[in-house]
């Protein structure tokens, strides 16, 4: 049995950040294989980010543990891959809140920085569809200080997806990289 899991840099970061090393390190540590998915982000939507990770996704054996790893709105690309893979786990690391149930919800400066060609893509991805083919393991993770709407969603995703584990990180912000939150990550990942 080999354990690999799936991370995605988020837009214009890559797995040579210093934070990212240090997340390595411990999946090496506790045996697992990673591989780093490229996306093309320029000028593109929720869909076509899902179907670049799906065309990465290799075949895996039945006997393989797959994990995906990703945070905000690359959370969204893990959760709604996770509905169409055969996976073991996935880390849900503040799960953004954009899917077409949020889209009336999002306060109106927010959706002036979601170009319109995304906010109508994400507004056919529903979440309460999604979560119904969710069969993986899925830890969901928020911070303490992070927008409201984040902190709804995680609760939301907490309620519907049948085998999870909510985890709300005291002080967190909206920061993957914040030592608080990478730290109930280690932790997770060393119960693996």
């Amino acid at each position: 049995m080999i354990k690999i899991i799936y991370i995605i840099p988020g837009f214009w970061e890559n797995t040579k950040n210093k934070r990212y090393f240090e997340i390595q390190k411990i999946l090496n540590n506790q045996g697992f294989k990673i591989i780093s998915v490229k996306i093309s982000w320029k000028n593109r939507v929720m869909s076509d980010y899902v179907n670049d990770f799906l065309n990465q996704f290799n075949k895996h054996t039945s006997e393989d543990e797959i994990y995906l790893l990703w945070f905000s709105f690359w959370a969204m690309i893990s959760f709604i891959a996770s509905t169409k893979i055969n996976i073991k786990a996935q880390f849900l690391c503040s799960l953004s809140p954009y899917f077409k149930e949020d889209i009336p919800l999002i306060k109106e400066w927010r959706k002036k920085n979601i170009w319109i060609k995304r906010i109508k893509d994400l507004s056919s991805i529903s979440f309460d569809e999604l979560v119904k083919n969710i069969k993986c393991k899925t830890y969901i993770f928020y911070g303490a200080k992070e927008w409201i709407e984040i902190e709804r969603r995680a609760k939301d995703a907490g309620k519907k997806i049948k085998d999870n584990e909510l985890l709300r990180i005291e002080w967190a912000k909206h920061d993957l990289w914040q030592d608080s939150y990478i730290n109930a990550v280690k932790e997770v990942i060393l119960k693996i």
